[in-house]
C-alpha cells in the first residue's frame, strides 16, 4: 500500500522501505548532486522532510500502538493493531551504548588538525566512526518509540544529504543507511573535503555527534520508563 502526500510523489508504508532502504536515491533526485556549499541550506529542510517521511510511512500509528501497550493488560492487549509492544531493555541497553560510542567518535573526529594528522591515522578514526555509526543505525531500527526513530531517521538523512562530499572522500551510502569505506580512495581524499565533512561545530560529524547524544538520552530516559518509574506518552517519550 503506498500513499500520496500533498503531491510528493508515492511512498510505502512500509517501516523499513521507507526509513531504512535505498533513500539515498530519493533524496538526491529531490535535492540534486551535494556539495559544500548546499549543505548548511538543506539541513533546516532535512528536518521537515524527514517529518513527513514519518506520516507517510505509519511511524505515529506504531509508537502509538507501542504506548497503548503500556497502559492495559490481559485480553485488551490483544486488541490493539500494530505491533503494540515497549522496547526491550536488551535493545535499549544496545542503542545506548552504540549511540553513545558513537557520540565519541564524532566529537573526536570534529577536533583533529586535519592539515597536520597522518592520513593512516585518520584513517582509523574515520573507520570508528563509521563502524559506530552503523552499530547505531543497526540497533535503532526495531525500535518502537517514536522519539527513538525520528532521531535515527534524522542521522540517515544528514548522511543522504551529505552524499556527494562522503563518497569524494571513499565513504558509501549503502542501501540500507549503513557506510562503507574504500580506505585506498580515502587516502588520496583532498583535506579540504575532510575539513568539510567532519571538522568543526558545522560539520556532518558534529550534526551525527548530536543525534547520537540525543539517542542515548532517549534510550536511557525509555529504561527509566521501563522500570516502572514513568510511562510512555503517545510519542514514545516520557510523560
Amino acid at each position: 500500500m503506498s500513499t500520496n502526500f500533498y503531491g510528493l510523489g508515492n511512498y510505502t508504508t512500509s517501516l523499513f522501505d521507507a526509513y531504512f532502504g535505498n533513500n539515498s536515491t530519493r533524496t538526491n533526485s529531490f535535492y540534486g548532486s551535494d556539495n559544500k556549499n548546499s549543505m548548511s541550506s538543506l539541513y533546516s529542510m532535512t528536518s521537515s522532510l524527514g517529518d513527513l517521511k514519518m506520516i507517510q510511512s505509519g511511524v505515529y500509528k506504531k509508537a502509538l500502538a507501542a504506548y497503548y501497550a503500556t497502559q492495559t493488560e490481559g485480553s485488551e492487549k490483544e486488541s490493539i493493531s500494530g505491533s503494540g509492544t515497549a522496547d526491550s531493555n536488551v535493545s535499549l541497553s544496545t542503542l545506548k551504548s552504540a549511540a553513545n560510542d558513537l557520540k565519541t567518535s564524532s566529537k573526536k573526529l570534529q577536533n583533529i588538525n586535519y592539515d597536520t594528522v597522518k592520513r593512516e591515522d585518520l584513517l582509523k578514526d574515520v573507520e570508528s566512526f563509521v563502524e559506530d555509526y552503523n552499530s547505531t543505525i543497526n540497533a535503532s531500527k526495531d525500535m518502537n518509540s517514536y522519539s527513538i526513530l525520528q532521531t535515527a531517521v534524522w542521522a540517515t538523512e544528514q548522511m543522504n544529504v551529505s552524499e556527494g562530499l562522503l563518497n569524494e572522500v571513499g565513504i558509501t551510502v549503502k542501501e540500507d543507511n549503513t557506510l562503507s569505506i574504500n580506505a585506498d580512495k580515502f587516502k588520496n581524499a583532498k583535506t579540504a573535503d575532510l575539513k568539510a565533512l567532519f571538522e568543526g561545530s558545522n560539520s556532518v560529524a558534529s550534526r551525527i555527534a548530536q543525534k547520537a547524544s540525543a539517542l542515548a538520552n532517549q534510550s536511557a530516559n525509555q529504561l527509566v520508563a521501563n522500570s516502572g518509574s514513568s510511562l510512555y506518552n503517545m510519542f514514545g517519550t516520557l510523560s
